[in-house]
């Protein structure tokens, strides 16, 4: 189980945290399928490195933040927090926000099912509101 939360904490750290999109590769199996809220599952670890690169682009100097994991079985559940400065991009539709320097904080909980050392199904809720609304896309 320790094994499973250190492989866990280094998609934030490494992934998000880092800008390590190889480690991507390394923690998440080739045919990992990841549930996300509104939208079909995605296989592999191409969407995750898109969303890091996003992220990334939008607040270069993202933080993530760990604030819990729980491990039971092959599951680990983390609740992470990213946090960063808002002076890059940030993709929204045909206009791309222009970041204007202010700090921003978003959350996500996420519980990963382990096989093999890798992670190969997650399931994550992103608290999108809040981001949104940091941005100023929604009051």
């Amino acid at each position: 189980m320790d094994e499973n939360k250190a492989a866990a904490r280094r998609l934030y750290e490494e992934v998000f945290g880092r800008g390590n999109l190889a480690a991507a590769d390394e923690i998440m199996a080739p045919e990992c399928v990841s549930h996300g809220p509104g939208t079909p599952p995605n296989v592999g670890s191409e969407q995750i490195k898109r969303q890091a690169l996003v992220l990334r682009g939008a607040f270069p100097d993202l933080r993530a933040i760990l604030h819990d994991q729980i491990a039971e079985g092959d599951r680990v559940a983390s609740r992470w927090e990213g946090a960063g400065t808002f002076t890059g991009t940030f993709p929204m539709g045909a206009e791309p926000l222009s970041g204007d320097g202010r700090s921003i904080t978003f959350a996500e909980i996420r519980i990963d099912r382990f096989a093999g050392g890798k992670i190969v199904e997650s399931w994550f809720i992103p608290d999108r509101m809040s981001l949104w609304q940091r941005l100023g896309l929604i009051r």
